[in-house]
């Protein structure tokens, strides 16, 4: 197996270790709980007229607790929702009753979860892309997608904009706190990644705690991202680079 292959599955494992031990307990209310996020999908898809058209099949991938997953469904599309994080699939199952969604439990890289349904809507977000391995598995994916959907079919793409520190930069976010739990992200930058530690100090019965984990994410420009989606034979639709969340909407001629 060559070296860099090695890295990226450990990179894998690292996450899904991280997600599986530590974050997806905490994973709803560290986001802002489902409702809010939901709602926020509703707005997204709506305003950009994704709407079931054709297939009505759509595959959201790295779906994780279902904030894309379920407003697919409740507008009328059939949903396979893919992620490696049993518990936050869990969350999806609990919420669908009476939707039409399926969740498969695995890798999203491994194409066997989600291939030959022929969906005319992917949507990859929440930060799924800086979690894959390396710009290789980007490049992969993207054209997976586009082999996957039916002609005039979209792709949406959001994530994270870790691009403008340098390597060596750290930076420590306070992402959520109430009053018995305060929740922390730094970020140490690398060239080519960014080291994640989310911090947990939470308090019981008067004590405080701290908890924490450590995973690998890749750091992901607005043009690499573009430019693959180019080659691989989409049309950029729509690109937003506000608030720090890079989001494409990207259309199959």
């Amino acid at each position: 197996m060559m070296e860099g292959q090695e890295v990226g599955e450990e990179r894998v494992r690292a996450m899904q270790e991280h997600y599986d031990r530590f974050l997806a307990e905490y994973y709803l209310w560290m986001a802002g709980g489902f409702e809010a996020n939901a709602e926020t999908s509703h707005r997204f898809f709506g305003t950009h007229g994704i709407v079931p058209r054709d297939t009505r099949v759509a595959i959201d991938l790295g779906a994780g607790c279902g904030f894309q997953s379920i407003p697919l469904a409740e507008a009328g599309f059939t949903v396979h929702a893919v992620d490696l994080c049993q518990p936050l699939l869990d969350e999806i199952t609990a919420r669908s009753q009476g939707l039409p969604i399926t969740v498969h439990t695995g890798n999203i890289l491994d194409y066997s979860h989600w291939s030959g349904h022929r969906p005319e809507l992917i949507v990859c977000m929440g930060d799924t892309l800086t979690h894959l391995p390396d710009m290789h598995a980007v490049s992969d994916l993207i054209l997976r997608c586009h082999a996957e959907l039916r002609p005039g079919g979209l792709c949406v793409f959001s994530f994270r904009d870790y691009m403008a520190a340098q390597p060596g930069d750290v930076d420590v976010i306070p992402v959520r706190k109430d009053k018995d739990r305060i929740f922390l992200c730094r970020l140490e930058y690398a060239k080519d990644a960014v080291q994640v530690t989310d911090i947990l100090y939470a308090r019981s019965a008067g004590r405080w705690s701290r908890t924490s984990g450590q995973y690998p994410k890749i750091r992901i420009g607005s043009y690499a991202v573009r430019k693959i989606l180019a080659d691989a034979g989409f049309s950029i639709l729509y690109c937003s680079t506000g608030s720090g969340i890079i989001t494409v909407i990207a259309g199959k001629t």
